[in-house]
């Protein structure tokens, strides 16, 4: 069994809540059986209310199950490998493809692809998310990178905080985008709907994302779009509050779009990030899928 002890530095409406924010691989309900089983101590007294408050300076120690219970399991999902050497793999995510396990029980992630096909990870990180240096959203296609070792995995962290990691986005929005080349507003998980962020102007986090437009008419316009900062749903937060919302996105408020689109109709296109061994640059570009790809050809007659 392993303990792990950490001290709050904020103050906190429920004990549940913080633990969700900082262990985000766990399900709401697997941080609530945890407590429920007298698994955390507060100030070194166990306490089994997930509604307790939390305070600043507040030490947490938290037993967790043991290591086999953390280990995701295989399973098969067809993979499409864009590259690969000892050090990282570079791969196309479809979309509706979970990149890891938010509990140990969800087996039908990139994750337990990975070790399905035989992949070796790194082992940093969370136990559940062996390798990740980033996420794309579920219903988010596009390419990524995996750290297969310890090494890629520090470095690949490091360039992603540090904003040196190189990423563009191809978007299908509603309307015709006419509101400029920058998205500069502060994003922050929202009040009414936690499963959405919204915009900010006081209190939020900074972010900054630049637009090209590629393609425009009436009803639907083509972006390439680079995000700068790399907030949680930031593109699709942005891009609805300036009226456009990515077609087929439910959550923030595409109507139009669902004509066409199950999902919301964004594409990682392009990744750049310098190798953690040789230094060189690297740069890698995955394919528009299928439905993006039909949408295109049918609604701009000159793509091809």
């Amino acid at each position: 069994m392993k303990v792990q002890k950490l001290q709050v530095h904020d103050f906190s409406p429920r004990m549940d809540v913080w633990l969700r924010e900082n262990f985000p691989e766990f399900s709401r309900s697997l941080i609530t059986r945890f407590i429920k089983e007298g698994r955390v101590k507060v100030n070194r007294m166990v306490e089994k209310k997930p509604s307790k408050k939390l305070r600043p300076g507040d030490l947490l120690e938290i037993c967790w199950p043991d290591e086999p219970f953390l280990t995701p399991q295989p399973r098969f999902l067809p993979l499409n490998i864009i590259y690969e050497d000892t050090e990282v793999v570079v791969l196309s995510k479809q979309s509706g493809v979970t990149v890891h396990p938010v509990s140990p029980f969800e087996t039908n992630t990139l994750v337990n692809a990975l070790l399905y096909h035989g992949f070796s990870l790194s082992r940093y990180g969370s136990p559940l998310r062996p390798g990740i240096v980033h996420r794309l959203d579920k219903d988010t296609s596009g390419v990524m990178v995996v750290a297969k070792s310890d090494l890629a995995y520090i470095h690949l962290v490091r360039e992603f905080r540090a904003r040196r990691v190189g990423k563009s986005y191809l978007a299908i929005v509603e309307g015709k985008w006419d509101k400029g080349r920058v998205i500069d507003m502060p994003l922050q998980r929202s009040r009414r709907n936690p499963l959405r962020m919204e915009v900010r102007r006081w209190g939020g986090r900074s972010s900054y994302t630049e637009v090209e437009v590629l393609g425009a008419k009436e009803d639907f316009s083509l972006l390439l779009v680079r995000p700068r900062t790399g907030r949680t749903h930031q593109i699709r937060a942005h891009l609805s509050f300036m009226g456009c919302p990515i077609a087929g996105d439910l959550l923030y408020g595409s109507s139009r779009g669902r004509a066409f689109f199950a999902r919301q109709a964004l594409h990682a296109f392009t990744l750049s990030f310098l190798h953690p061994t040789s230094g060189r640059e690297m740069c890698f570009a995955a394919s528009l899928p299928l439905d993006m790809k039909a949408f295109l050809q049918r609604y701009f007659a000159s793509y091809s």
